[in-house]
């Protein structure tokens, strides 16, 4: 095969031997580039376009293979047989007669542009993306159990630091205990990533001979390839996806049970504390293309707010008098914070019962966002004596941790492990949930009764003083800065979609507008007319595509977006 495709086919019929430099795909032949001069000028070829041998050898054998003859008839595929999927020449009709037959033409022009051919691309993209979501959660991971391990060795050398030489045994048994059970850990993730670096490399080199196919293909090459590609894709994708939703991303966490006799009993002590691994259910966001909302439906379609439309499911009593903060956990409840007066979170049924209300004092519970299934994050508000982060339990109604931040906290969201929350007068801080580390990602005088909202590239916040909606990178760095308020007066509660489109609240002109991922355009799509009385939570659901929007007394609604 080398030798054919390295001489020149016309010249060899002579015989006579010479060195071809273009691969005619239409003509299934090499040619030198004097018969590409005439290639180009006869009438039968000049439509032809040939490609250089070097693109040619770049191909991927699944096009290489392709042949524009028939193999039955030796006859050139003129027409497509649209039930068998199959290219046909002329001499194939009588087989085909009762199928829907069309030409080759109408299938294959404009094929780069055609809606498969963009999914296929978009869809190769998104598995790597999955791939290096998935590698950084698992790095994460081993980051996190890392930092446990060390906080929890320093606390270790703190108390050793007061016992005598018998304690140097029970700490290297200690550190021992807890670098086996870390290394366990480290092993079993370390086999997720390399299942995961497999698949990368997998789909590393079908994207290269994708975009190889893209150049140098011709369409009848590009449109009988694709089905071999997408059973390919369709294959690594399900791969993934599964494995995403298995056990293997449950989330792995160093627990430490320290010894309560450390500090009084010296002799009969046994052990540093007890190192347990401990599993949280964790799953990752696995990005597919077609369960982006955006359609194919023609090249470069894109859903635009103005086709958004609410269906209201139905209203929710709050049992709040300023809810502040809501949510909706996956079972169906509704989480809402009544702040200042009450102190409380109040948690109703999905058949909009009450299930209970916990009181939250001393924080005055502003804002909520779901860390997992179990717990929930709540910021205190304008309290002054402190300022921080409740880390609740709402199985047990039980406060798990407070998280110490430098000024007021208001407005709070949580994503992909890391909660985001806006701090008065500092900016917007980070907390990584595994060792609830904190840093400042947003340097600036914050208002207060700010919220905060974020997707995977961008972080939105509100500013009611300046009655504006902000759109950031994750360094800070703005992109955008909507403010209008003719429509849109002291903005709260924020929330953003699968698309990038931004629902905020507006306080003071009781309704919801949506902004445009770029920041230019804008509706009003909920006002007082919907039942809207100086709202301020807002949260949307971005696998159901469902709404919660709270007043500040009473009553809450639930929209389904379409």
């Amino acid at each position: 095969m080398a030798s054919i495709i390295n001489r020149c086919g016309i010249f060899s019929l002579r015989p006579i031997t010479k060195t071809s430099s273009h691969w005619c795909p239409e003509c299934e032949e090499a040619i030198c580039d004097e018969c590409k001069e005439h290639h180009k000028l006869l009438k039968a070829t000049r439509s032809h376009k040939p490609i250089a041998i070097s693109s040619y050898k770049s191909l991927p054998s699944v096009i290489t293979g392709i042949q524009n003859s028939c193999i039955y008839h030796n006859e050139q595929y003129q027409q497509y047989c649209v039930e068998h999927a199959l290219p046909i020449c002329f001499k194939c009709i009588n087989e085909h007669r009762k199928c829907n037959v069309t030409t080759l033409e109408n299938v294959t022009v404009n094929v780069k542009n055609s809606g498969q051919f963009l999914d296929l691309e978009s869809r190769l993209e998104d598995l790597l993306l999955n791939i290096d979501i998935m590698k950084k959660d698992r790095k994460a991971n081993v980051t996190g159990i890392e930092n446990l391990k060390t906080r929890q060795v320093a606390e270790i050398k703190k108390k050793r630091l007061e016992l005598n030489k018998h304690l140097d045994n029970l700490e290297r048994q200690f550190i021992k205990d807890i670098e086996e059970k870390v290394c366990k850990c480290k092993e079993g993730i370390q086999k997720v990533v390399s299942s995961i670096k497999e698949k990368e490399t997998v789909i590393h080199h079908c994207q290269v001979n994708f975009q190889s196919i893209k150049k140098y293909a011709s369409d009848l090459q590009i449109f009988l390839a694709m089905r071999e590609i997408e059973l390919k894709v369709d294959e690594n994708e399900k791969y993934l996806h599964c494995l995403s939703q298995s056990k293997s991303f449950e989330q792995l966490d160093i627990v430490c049970k320290n010894d309560t006799g450390v500090q009084s009993i010296f002799k009969s002590l046994k052990l540093f504390g007890i190192i347990e691994i401990k599993t949280r259910t964790k799953t990752i966001d696995f990005i597919r293309a077609k369960d982006k909302q955006a359609q194919f439906q023609v090249a470069g379609a894109k859903k635009t707010i103005n086709n958004m439309k609410l269906n209201m499911q139905k209203k929710i009593p709050t049992y709040g008098e300023e809810v502040r903060g809501g949510c909706m956990s996956k079972e169906g409840d509704a989480l809402f914070t009544d702040y200042f007066n009450k102190k409380s979170l109040n948690v109703i049924k999905s058949d909009d019962t009450l299930r209970y209300i916990m009181p939250l004092d001393p924080s005055y519970g502003y804002d909520i966002t779901f860390i997992d299934e179990k717990t929930v994050a709540i910021t205190s508000g304008h309290l002054s004596m402190k300022t921080g982060i409740d880390i609740i339990n709402i199985k047990n109604r039980s406060k798990l941790n407070f998280i110490r931040l430098p000024d007021r906290t208001y407005g709070i969201t949580c994503d992909h492990g890391f909660i985001f929350v806006c701090v008065s007068e500092c900016g917007i801080y980070k907390v990584n949930t595994l060792d609830y580390t904190t840093s400042r990602v947003i340097s600036c005088s914050l208002p207060a009764y700010s919220y905060v909202s974020v997707s995977t590239e961008k972080i939105y916040y509100t500013d009611y003083k300046d009655a504006s909606v902000i759109c950031c990178d994750h360094n800070g760095s703005r992109i955008w800065v909507f403010k209008d308020d003719s429509v849109l007066k002291i903005p709260r509660g924020i929330a953003v979609d699968n698309d990038g489109s931004v629902f905020v609240i507006g306080h003071g002109s009781s309704n919801v507008v949506i902004i445009s991922n770029d920041g230019k355009s804008h509706k009003e799509i909920l006002n007082k007319e919907d039942g809207l009385r100086e709202p301020s939570a807002i949260f949307f659901d971005k696998q159901k595509r469902e709404l919660l929007v709270a007043n500040d007394k009473q009553t809450a609604f639930l929209y389904n977006i379409t």
